[in-house]
Formats: C-alpha cells, sequence, structure tokens
C-alpha cells in the first residue's frame, strides 16, 4: 500500500513530537499536567531549582509568570558565572550577571515580604559600588541572613557602608581586598553570627567590636599585620573557631569572653596570648599544625599558655602535635578543674605520657576517648606506671573509637 509523502513525514515525526510533549511536562493527550499542580507544589519545585532556570519559569506561560516570588522561605544563591558561556567574552556575561540581578532584586522581587537568605559569589566581578546596591536592596526585602564572599574586592566601603546599621541576624564574609585600603565603619547592633575569612586584623577589630550581641564568631583565614594584635572582646560571645591566620607567627591574641562555652582552635601558635577568666567554657577543642620547626618561639611554652588559658574547659579535644608540645615542655601542666572527658586525636608514646600526667592534673576525669593509634601494649605499659591506684573499663564506639572509662580510689589496676 503506497503512503504519501505528506503522510509519511507526519508518521516519521510522531515520535518525536511526544518526545517534546512529555519533556515539557505534557502528556501525549497534549495536556499540561505540571502546570496544573497546586501553587504550593510548584513552588517547592521552584526551590529546589538553580536560580537562573527558576526565574526562566516565568516565560512558560501566565501560571508560572509570578511563582518565583511566591516561593515560601526564599533562599537566593547568586554566583557570577551563573551566566557564563565558555564562548562569551567575559566583560558581556559580567553585564548580563548585573542586569539580572538588578532585575532580580529590584523588579521580580519587588512584592516579595521577605528573603530569607542571600547567597553571592563573585570570583570575577568585584565592584563594590555595585555589590553595595545589590545589598541594599535584599535588605530591604527584610533579609536575615546573608553569605557575601568577593575575589581582589574594589571599592570595599560601599559594601560596610550598605550593611552599617542593618537588622541582619547572621552574615558570612569573604572579602578579599587591597592592602592599602581604608579603614571602614561598622555598626551590626543586632548580628548573633559572623564568620569572616581573608580579613586583616585592623578591619576585624573593628568589625567584631561593632557586634554587641554577637554569639557565634569564626574567623579563617584572617590576616595579621606586624605589630598588629587581634581583640575579641564580646560579652555575649558563646562559641568561637579560629582557624589559621596568615602570618600568624607575629600575631597577639586577646580574648575577653566570660559567657564563652566553645573553643576551636586550628592551624598555627601565636607569639602572645591574653585571655580572661572564662566561667562557662564547656569544651576546647585544639588542633594544631605539626611544622613545628619553622616557629621563631618556643612551641611548646605557646602551647603551654594556651593550654592554661582555657584550662577550665570540661571536654578537651586535642590533635597528636598539641599533645607532642605539651608532654615535650618541662613545666608542671596547669590543674584542669572541671575537666571529665579527653578525646585525643592520634595516639603514640608521647599521648601516653601526657595522659599519666594529666590524671594528677584532673582530679574530675572519667573519660579518655582515642580515634587511632591505641595499641594494647602500651596500653598495659601505661597502666602499669601509674603511682595512683585507678581502673579502666575499656569499651569500643562505633568501629573508630576506642573508650576508656576512669574509676579512682581503687586497690590495684
Amino acid at each position: 500500500m503506497k503512503i504519501d509523502k505528506k503522510r509519511r513525514r507526519s508518521l516519521e515525526k510522531a515520535p518525536e513530537n511526544k518526545k517534546m510533549k512529555e519533556e515539557n511536562g505534557a502528556d501525549s493527550d497534549g495536556i499540561d499536567r505540571i502546570s496544573n499542580l497546586p501553587n504550593e507544589i510548584l513552588c517547592h519545585i521552584l526551590s529546589l531549582m538553580p536560580i537562573k532556570y527558576a526565574v526562566g519559569t516565568s516565560i512558560l506561560s501566565t501560571k508560572w509568570k509570578n511563582l518565583f516570588p511566591l516561593i515560601p522561605n526564599l533562599r537566593l544563591r547568586l554566583d557570577d558565572s551563573l551566566l557564563l558561556h565558555p564562548e562569551t567574552p567575559p566583560i558581556v556575561y559580567l553585564v548580563s550577571f548585573i542586569k539580572f540581578v538588578d532585575r532580580l532584586l529590584n523588579i521580580t522581587l519587588l512584592d516579595v515580604p521577605s528573603l530569607q537568605f542571600l547567597c553571592l559569589l563573585c570570583q570575577k566581578f568585584n565592584d563594590g559600588r555595585v555589590i553595595g546596591r545589590w545589598i541594599s536592596s535584599a535588605l530591604r526585602l527584610k533579609i536575615r541572613r546573608m553569605d557575601i564572599r568577593i575575589r581582589r574586592l574594589r571599592f570595599p566601603k560601599f559594601i560596610f557602608d550598605s550593611l552599617y546599621g542593618c537588622n541582619i541576624f547572621s552574615l558570612n564574609i569573604l572579602f578579599d581586598f587591597a592592602d592599602n585600603a581604608p579603614v571602614c565603619r561598622f555598626n551590626l547592633p543586632n548580628l548573633h553570627m559572623l564568620s569572616v575569612q581573608c580579613m586583616k586584623f585592623d578591619h576585624l577589630n573593628i568589625l567584631v567590636a561593632s557586634c554587641p550581641v554577637l554569639e557565634y564568631l569564626v574567623l579563617n583565614s584572617c590576616i595579621c599585620q606586624p605589630g598588629r594584635v587581634l581583640r575579641i572582646s564580646v560579652p555575649s560571645l558563646k562559641a568561637l573557631k579560629m582557624i589559621s591566620a596568615v602570618h600568624a607567627f607575629q600575631s597577639e591574641f586577646e580574648i575577653d569572653a566570660p559567657n564563652l562555652e566553645y573553643i576551636n582552635y586550628e592551624g598555627f601558635l601565636v607569639k602572645s596570648y591574653k585571655v580572661t577568666r572564662m566561667r562557662s567554657l564547656k569544651i576546647a577543642r585544639f588542633e594544631l599544625d605539626g611544622t613545628f620547626v619553622q616557629y621563631p618561639f618556643d612551641a611548646g611554652e605557646k602551647a603551654f599558655e594556651l593550654a592554661r588559658s582555657f584550662a577550665g574547659a570540661e571536654k578537651y579535644w586535642m590533635s597528636k602535635q598539641f599533645i607532642t608540645l605539651l608532654q615535650n615542655y618541662p613545666i608542671p601542666l596547669p590543674i584542669f578543674t572541671k575537666m571529665i572527658f579527653v578525646s585525643i586525636k592520634c595516639m603514640d608514646f608521647n599521648g601516653w605520657g601526657l595522659l599519666a600526667r594529666l590524671l594528677g592534673c584532673a582530679p574530675m576525669l572519667e573519660k579518655l576517648m582515642f580515634r587511632s593509634g591505641f595499641d594494647l601494649e602500651s596500653y598495659e605499659n601505661f597502666k602499669a606506671s601509674l603511682q595512683e591506684p585507678v581502673s579502666f573499663h575499656m569499651s569500643r564506639e562505633g568501629e573508630s573509637f576506642v573508650v576508656l572509662q576512669i574509676e579512682r580510689n581503687v586497690e590495684g589496676n
């Protein structure tokens, strides 16, 4: 039977047309079932999509046009590679990015009652004048949380001015700006959570001092200039994490946080610690870098100062390097009056030696945990070396951890 050319072409295209309908959310009968879903479900779908595509759905139909601003607890993640195409000149896609963000914050989201979170990542675009304008637009939407990371930032003053006096609750910033940038003003009266990367001590001291109700502070790879001191004086502070200060050997740290409950110290030792007594300290974690030989001072002495500064904690996590420095420093350990728990990341002979000394300096110590390096022979030798009557009950937690429960004032081991 002969089939005319028009009919044959129609039959050949049928599978392709069916596939296109299915990809566009339509069944073989031509009904768009995705668009017929309740708005709540459609908004949830949009919330899982990259921002570029979620905003782009507004051109699909009248139904989709106003859905994006209806997403509850709206979270924006804006990346300057968002509109990047390998064949597009950088100036072109950066201009496109600027226009996209301007329209999004000032037109598309104009009637949104509030914005939950804004993440702004810029590897290429670094004009603080424009970025400050975007931050001001986001603040008009009553935003509570921001994550702003700008490389090689120019005109930082405009960003800091846009944040001045705002009611933001949580702020994460990475501002890598020039050495000659002027010291900026800050005022964040309601900020509770702050994370800072790559900021110099001069700016950092002013920033922290401008946060009177700050409770959680993370400092990552912040930069010490010669002769500068990092000062953290925040009575409300509860948790502090300090990671790898740049040029740390030249640094001095002053911490006045009487209500601090948690300290996590990672990276390098500094030449001086001045810490006000902390009456509420619960947890202290010390994860030091292992390259002791590069210190221009006695690293053991500084490790001892660090341990003494936070000797009032109840629970401790200690790295192998920190333990080695303490064990080899020929001065009696401070008294750890509240210590009840010690976790050791990697055990060795220095660790066993330090534990024997700790038992005499920590009268409340009741539990030890070892992540790696625990061996029975060293454990038996350790028990035999003890002078005071102590009993240990060994167990395992999971596959990785060995736990020793301590019972004092018993006869024999």
